[in-house]
């Protein structure tokens, strides 16, 4: 057995061995660099065969970063690299006059710092080939796998380049097969091409993937770098008219172009080609750019790569030339700030002796990453190499500053979240600490620090509510938890534990939209262990009855007020008072973390951040934030596992949009009204041109038709006042509840929002109050939906945090009643095929007592989509069942 392995380990190396190339026709003397040509057979049995240069370093091949190098097209030959762009040789551009055009030598070029090898690739560019048919067909995915094959059998073949770093390169196309060559590099797996959704299954094994597998020889990736790179075809067409806008007709083409003809003659040249050692018959005429081979796209974006490789560490290198036309640098900025990074060097101008070169800006992420956008000017490649030890040494700044900044917390964090919780349910050990602690000052301001976070994160149990007949069949707290400056907001919480094993089942933390819209509607209308009986209003106190599809049967829920101003919650000046998307998830986090020092019962139990409607804004966020603080080692550990999302607002402008094909889908308007609006609006829906009198008037059309429809679900009757129903302007509420006066009268008790008003009766009441410990003079009236809430929408998206949080390996559970016309699941379908994920579990219908309760996907980044058949824009408050049948299922790692 030892001997097979040894001969064909030996058939590799002499499948991927070049050929060293001395002296080139074309090029005075001998080359000044180490040139090699060759092929490596890929794919099955080999019948493709890729064609490629080296060029060793001209500093330290041993040790310098080795570069495969990709160039666009597709079907464009990597010579066009070598010679044209960061190879060591350039044409001399003189008037052809027959002869064998000149080579002369490149002083800018990549190779002085680095060993690159400019690859001809997919089969059938420059001097690549395939044996048969059926090898020349080739797409996006099969170039990658082969590509990966190649980069493995080549090093194999070279030893001597095994243990230096590794950095996959490109430019233009290459933007769509790079990142994915990058992705599978990483998880060190080749799959065998089904379809597209075989690569994208590679994003969730990890980065250490390569070494579980086990495949040889270890490739030692660092990142990858990108020219003007394609990675979404539409978004770069959709810039390209705002960028010649701005810059006008490039002049200087005519002498690039004429380059490209001058390499032409030289490649086919038969001397050339024999000092190439090109196989003879193996092509006909060498083209620059072959554009007629058998080439499917089926990577449509490479963008959730880029997340992806981000979230592993990898560096990236991106730079735009800002004259280009066919990947505008408005393109490449616009999908790296979707990526939403911190930025840690802002847009600043960079300098080659003494002159402006381009501008560029750094995001980084907290995993040391860096993300660099280069706008060039020049094409000065010195300054490039020193931009990347600049941008190494920002790096390691950064580090010793997150570093700096952890030092004095983790002394406290760790006493305090794990001595302290433990002492703290035993007197006689408490007695004995602060004896101890007497000696030592500080110690003993963070012991009564601490006792005073418990104190101000212990809830109050509910054993009895108004209108509840008998002792509450579960256990009820509520209270507070101070947080922000000086904790002058006080949010304020219902937690129900478990029916089941409380001490093991997960933990959710729960909020409800809005934004402004108190948790107690999860509680009593959702997913919560109540609800209102629903009877002709007489005065009394309205009655509540046990909920038997509580999700709290088999999990533990604290369902929080938040943002400040919600239900009970309250800010204790003006100033704390003032809130907003990023100011609500800090709250939240510190809110989670001290409620966990103060229940250090819970501190082990799997934790879930749930929500609906507005929520699918915060709670990916809040789930980032945390996340984050896991890994910085804030205590006490929030033991993250996922989220939960209920027909959550995602991309709002992306929902507004897809609002008019749902409304079509569901006959609510004609086809013509349909095909008009497509026409008239292309697209564009909301912030309509004024002058655009056609698409104005159909979308007032449009509102006609659908302004009888109750938009929450859309068969259910529109009784307007405390429905559930979006305003018609801005985006800012989408879980609405009107102010109740005393003279308005009731709904029909038929309508849903009869029991909104039920509710607030309830909630108003004194007994009530006092039965949930809630603190007088703290609120005014409580309002189920609070909409004077001095709210800042500054997080546009949530998009980019759903794909950080899939390559961290976080399971989430996205749910759509598919009758809601708020948040339309063909909105959300939209923004989770934008992911770009495998599907594992494909399209079917999912079954609660024999009947289709909707319908369900499953990804391989651990996501489960579902539709809720008949649900509306709270799906469990219409379809209860069905709801506890999905989550159950879900929570216990069952399919649907």
């Amino acid at each position: 057995m030892a001997l097979l392995l040894f001969f064909f380990y030996l058939s590799q190396l002499a499948l991927a061995h070049g050929s060293a190339v001395k002296f080139l026709p074309g090029f005075e003397g001998p080359l000044p660099f180490e040139l090699e040509t060759g092929y490596v057979g890929v794919g099955d049995s080999e019948e493709a065969q890729f064609f490629y240069y080296l060029v060793k370093s001209e500093g330290k091949p041993k040790d310098d970063p080795l570069l495969l190098w990709l160039t666009g097209g597709p079907g464009c030959s990597a010579f066009s690299a070598l010679a044209l762009e960061i190879g060591p040789l350039k044409f001399k551009v003189d008037v052809y006059n027959g002869s064998l055009p000149t080579l002369v030598y490149n002083p800018y070029a990549w190779t002085k710092v680095s060993n690159i090898i400019f690859i001809d690739s997919p089969v059938g560019t420059g001097f690549s080939y395939a044996r048969n048919n059926r090898a020349a067909q080739t797409s996006d995915l099969k170039q990658v796998h082969h590509l990966h094959q190649f980069l493995r059998k080549w090093l194999m073949a070279h030893p001597d380049f095994i243990s230096i770093p590794v950095y996959v390169s490109g430019d233009s196309y290459s933007g769509i097969p790079v990142p994915v060559l990058a992705q599978e590099i990483s998880n060190g797996k080749t799959l065998t091409l089904t379809s597209c959704r075989d690569e994208v299954s590679t994003f969730i094994f990890p980065l250490h993937h390569a070494r579980n597998e086990g495949i040889k020889p270890i490739i030692h990736l660092q990142g990858y770098m990108l020219r003007n790179p394609i990675t979404r075809r539409n978004l770069e067409e959709n810039f390209m008219i705002s960028y010649v806008h701005r810059m006008g007709i490039i002049s200087d083409e005519l002498y690039e172009t004429y380059e490209l003809y001058l390499c032409l003659y030289w490649a086919i040249d038969a001397d050339v080609r024999n000092t190439l050692q090109i196989r003879k018959g193996s092509i006909a005429k060498w083209l620059r750019c072959n554009l007629e081979f058998p080439y499917d796209s089926d990577v449509p974006t490479s963008f959730p790569y880029h997340a992806i490789l981000s979230a592993k560490g990898y560096r990236a290198l991106i730079y735009s030339g800002d004259h280009d036309t066919v990947v505008p640098y408005l393109a490449t900025q616009a999908w790296i700030r979707f990526l939403n990074y911190p930025i840690i060097d802002d847009w600043r101008p960079w300098k080659v002796q003494g002159q402006i070169a381009g501008e560029e800006g750094i995001r980084l992420l907290t995993r040391s990453l860096q993300n660099i956008l280069q706008c060039l000017e020049g094409t000065d490649l010195e300054a490039k190499a020193k931009l990347r030890d600049k941008s190494a040494n920002l790096e390691t700044q950064w580090a010793d500053m997150r570093h700096r900044k952890k030092i004095v917390p983790k002394v406290r964090v760790v006493f305090l979240g794990t001595i302290l919780p433990r002492i703290s349910r035993n007197k006689n050990s408490a007695k004995l600490l602060v004896a101890a602690l007497t000696h030592h000052k500080m110690a003993l301001l963070l012991f009564f620090f601490y006792l005073s976070q418990l104190a101000l994160a212990y809830g109050s149990a509910v054993k009895f509510l108004p209108g509840f007949e008998g002792p509450l069949p579960f256990e009820l707290e509520t209270g507070y938890v101070g947080v922000g400056d000086s904790e002058e907001v006080q949010l304020f919480y219902y937690f129900v534990k478990s029916e089941g094993k409380p001490e093991d089942d997960p933990l959710l933390f729960w909020l409800t939209g809005g934004p402004g819209c108190s948790a107690f509607s999860g509680l009593v209308f959702e997913i919560g262990p109540l609800k209102f009986k629903v009877d002709v209003y007489n005065g009394s106190l309205p009655t509540l009855v046990y909920n038997p599809y509580a999700w709290t049967k088999v999990s533990n829920i604290v369902f929080i007020d938040s943002p400040v101003g919600t239900g009970f919650s309250y800010a204790r000046n003006n100033r704390a008072a003032q809130t907003g998307d990023l100011k609500q998830v800090h709250h939240l986090h510190q809110f989670l973390r001290k409620w966990l020092m103060a229940h250090p019962d819970f501190i082990l139990n799997p934790v879930y951040v749930s929500g609906d409607s507005y929520s699918g804004i915060p709670v990916p966020v809040l789930a980032q934030e945390i996340s984050n603080g896991n890994e910085e080692g804030i205590k006490p550990i929030i033991h993250l596992q996922g989220y939960i999302l209920g027909n959550p607002k995602t991309v709002p402008n992306l929902e507004k949009k897809l609002k008019i094909p749902y409304v079509y889908g569901m006959g609510l308007i004609s086809d013509e009204l349909y095909e008009s609006l497509k026409r008239n609006c292309n697209g564009q829906y909301q912030n309509v041109d004024l002058n655009n009198k056609a698409c104005l008037a159909d979308i007032q059309y449009l509102d006609e038709c659908i302004s009888g429809i109750n938009s929450a679900h859309i068969l259910e009757p529109d009784c307007g006042l405390d429905s559930p129903k979006p305003r018609k302007t801005g985006r800012r509420r989408y879980l609405d509840g009107h102010q109740l006066l005393n003279d308005e009268p009731l709904p029909p008790l038929a309508c849903r929002t009869y029991a909104y008003y039920l509710c607030r009766y309830w909630a108003n009441d004194d007994n009530v109050r006092n039965a949930l410990h809630i603190r007088k003079g703290s609120i005014g009236k409580w309002l189920r939906c609070n909409h004077g809430l001095p709210y800042n929408n500054d997080v546009p998206t949530s998009l980019p945090y759903h794909a950080n949080l899939s390559a961290k390996g976080y399971r989430y559970l996205i749910y759509s009643g598919d009758h809601d016309m708020v948040v339309p699941h063909l909105a959300t379908q939209a923004w989770i095929r934008f992911l770009n994920y495998q599907i594992i579990d494909d399209w079917r219908p999912w079954m609660v007592q024999s009947q289709v309760a909707g319908y369900t996907r499953t990804y391989s980044n651990r996501m489960t989509f579902a539709t809720v058949k008949g649900g509306g824009h709270t799906a469990p408050e219409y379809k209860p069942a069905e709801c506890f049948a999905m989550f159950t299922r879900w929570i216990s790692g069952q399919p649907l």
